[in-house]
C-alpha cells in the first residue's frame, strides 16, 4: 500500500496555484532546501506544468512543498 493510497487527489487547479505561490515565494531565496526543490522542478520540465512532479505523483497529491501548503490551507478551512 502507498502512502498516498489513502488521500484523496488536490485538485489539479489548486496545485496549480499552490505551485505557483510557492515558485513567487522561494525566486529570490534560492539558498533554502525548499527553493532548490522547486528551482530543481522547474528546471527538469521547462516550466512546463504538465510535466512537473505533482502529475507523476500516484493520485496527484502533490511534491512536499505542495502537500504542506494545501495542508496548511485545509486546515484553516476547517477551524471553528
Amino acid at each position: 500500500m502507498s502512502a498516498n493510497e489513502n488521500l484523496s487527489p488536490i485538485p489539479l487547479d489548486i496545485t496549480l496555484r499552490l505551485c505557483e505561490e510557492i515558485r513567487r515565494k522561494t525566486e529570490n531565496n534560492w539558498y533554502t532546501a525548499s527553493a532548490r526543490w522547486c528551482w530543481s522542478c522547474q528546471q527538469s520540465t521547462s516550466g512546463d506544468p504538465s510535466k512537473r512532479g505533482f502529475l507523476r505523483q500516484e493520485g496527484n497529491r502533490g511534491c512536499i512543498l505542495i502537500n504542506a501548503r494545501y495542508a496548511r490551507l485545509l486546515a484553516r478551512q476547517n477551524k471553528p
